[in-house]
């Protein structure tokens, strides 16, 4: 045989010089996103999105991941895109254009689009890579260490915490919420976390009789999470958990190696074992309290947002609206039917996103998530025998979540997970097309500029919601710290808040009748969008300082309309009659 050698000659064959590849950069933007950033803690008093520190701190490095996605399309100038790329655009533009109806708080609702259409843009930069089985497969793993993480950090809450602690932990309650600040938003975490870590184990051979490190990884994570899920009472990660691990099991029997049957059984044998050890020898909440159960307030609240539903299923009540539509249509209906239940009070959400979208924007956006509900399942009907099952058992912990409750505004890492797993399905059973593109100037600009706006925001966003906490926690008040609240519109509620009671205690105390007066002016605006207890009480105390009980009374009237069941009893009723 002739070996010829060409290097260096001129019969060398000339390659194409290339800057390399961006994918090490994309990976690791969501490695440090799932290992690192979603777990940071920093106090606040509570709520949803961008009031959570750990949500603030992860949108960081995903927006590196998107920036890392939009350059690789300026590197090949190429756009690869699906079937699903463009279904899943059509239904982004049918969730967002209730935001053009009349009836519509643009400004309330923009978060939310913006989370939208992000996580749209992260399905696009997903799609740009061409992905090495360990790369792709490195997705689930990310997931999988953050499951772990998360968990071992519920076992500390649960076990190693004081009754004074550094995160403010309830150990009386005792659920172990880990950083999510809710403990079912912690069950379907940890379920969908116990049904990826069964997938991932059929998809790892053992080589030449010997066991890999990730089988502990995988093997551990039952043991972990199940007595974790028992602690946790929460009805809807046991079902998530339970349905996603039977779904899980013939792709298990069909692709994973007996003996690994055997230790994925024995794990989940031990993990409940320890479940019910800890429930015979632990003075702990879950064995004595009332169970969390499925219906609570959804058997109410849920009903009341398909009557809210029909009453307007063209336009809905308006995107943004929600609380303030809820709450006054069903006490309409309340004073019309006393039969019918009243509204929950500062209810800004059904607890179903069906339901609350078409409470809000009608037919059209109901008609988005349904389409794209469609599109995956078909996507995962296409998928090889034997494995349907197992993808729809990936998605089955946040998808019912989504039915109870409202994981993606509490969590921002389910949002994630939701596009990986979308992405993952796409992936394995379609055809990639793609697209030339020359003119990439306009995205250079985005992929740069859009993680140095997105990083300045979030830092901005946690720097104040720490101002905030300490003024809020500092006695006696020190206004230096809302004074320095540099980003005020991550903090619209609370900042306003905070902001205007103060303004009324101090033009009460010091009796300022100029300060009061603007904090009636402002509250009687806020009402409008924001009707909650707590702000009709500040606001009658507002008018009965001033000597105007009529329009204390005539306030009273109308929150004891509003929230029938709870103003009799408390303050507010007092503050009137306190006035007379």
């Amino acid at each position: 045989m002739t070996v010829l050698q060409l290097q260096g000659t001129k019969l060398e064959q000339k390659r194409i010089s290339t800057p390399l590849p961006l994918v090490r950069f994309f990976l690791a933007s969501i490695g440090v996103f799932f290992i690192v950033a979603m777990h940071y803690f920093q106090h606040n008093p509570g709520g949803s999105g961008l009031e959570l520190s750990f949500n603030a701190s992860a949108w960081i490095p995903f927006s590196f991941a998107i920036g890392c996605g939009l350059l690789e399309i300026c590197r090949q100038k190429i756009w690869r895109y699906s079937r699903m790329t463009i279904i899943l655009f059509s239904c982004c533009v049918l969730l967002s254009l209730p935001i053009f109806y009349t009836n519509a708080d643009s400004f309330a609702v923009l978060n939310r689009l913006l989370t939208l259409w992000a996580g749209f843009l992260f399905f696009i930069s997903l799609q740009q890579f061409v992905f090495t089985h360990n790369q792709r497969q490195r997705l689930l793993w990310f997931i999988t260490i953050a499951v772990l993480i998360e968990a071992a950090f519920g076992w500390y809450q649960f076990l190693g915490l004081s009754t004074h602690n550094q995160f403010g932990y309830d150990v009386i309650a005792n659920r172990p919420y880990g950083i999510f600040q809710q403990p079912n938003v912690m069950a379907s975490f940890l379920a969908t976390g116990l049904v990826i870590a069964a997938y991932l184990l059929a998809r790892l051979p053992r080589y030449r009789g010997k066991w890999a490190w990730q089988h502990l990884i995988v093997l551990a994570v039952p043991v972990m999470t199940i007595p974790l899920l028992v602690v946790l009472n929460s009805r809807t990660g046991w079902l998530g958990a339970g349905v996603g691990s039977l779904l899980i099991l013939p792709y298990l029997y069909h692709f994973s190696a007996r003996y690994q049957q055997r230790m994925w059984g024995l794990m989940l044998l031990l993990g409940i074992a320890l479940a019910w050890q800890f429930n015979t020898i632990t003075d702990s909440s879950f064995s004595h309290k009332a169970r969390v159960t499925l219906e609570s307030q959804r058997t109410t609240i849920m009903p009341q947002a398909y009557d809210m539903f029909t009453a307007k299923p063209l336009t809905g009540y308006g995107y943004g609206k929600f609380e303030v539509a809820y709450i006054t249509q069903t006490a309409l209906w309340h004073q019309q039917d006393p039969q019918y239940p009243v509204g929950v009070a500062s209810l800004d959400h059904p607890h179903n996103e069906l339901l609350y979208l078409a409470a809000e924007g009608g037919i059209v956006p109901l008609l988005g998530l349904i389409i794209a509900a469609l599109a995956v399942l078909v996507s995962i009907k296409k998928a090889p025998n034997g494995t349907q099952l197992a993808l729809v058992g990936l998605f089955f912990p946040i998808v019912l979540h989504t039915q109870l409750e409202y994981p993606f505004y509490h969590s921002f890492a389910h949002w994630i997970i939701f596009i990986i797993l979308i992405f993952w399905v796409d992936n394995l059973t379609t055809k990639y097309h793609r697209y030339q593109t020359q003119y990439i100037l306009a995205l250079k600009t985005s992929a740069i500029a859009l993680p140095i706006i997105i990083t300045s925001f979030m830092i901005t966003t946690l720097y104040s919601g720490w101002l905030l906490t300490k003024f809020e926690t500092t006695h006696p008040v020190d206004i230096n710290y809302l004074v320095k609240v540099n980003n005020p519109w991550a903090w619209q509620h609370r900042f306003e808040w905070d902001l205007h009671l103060t303004q009324l205690q101090v033009g009460i105390a010091t009796d300022k009748p100029q300060l009061v007066t603007d904090y009636i002016l402002w509250a009687n605006q806020k009402a409008q969008t924001w009707p909650r207890p707590a702000l009709y009480q500040n606001l009658i105390l507002a008018y009965s300082h001033q000597g105007n009980t009529a329009q204390a009374e005539q306030v009273a009237t109308e929150a004891q309309q509003l929230f029938p069941g709870i103003t009799t009893s408390n303050a507010i009723t007092a503050t009137v009659s306190a006035a007379k």
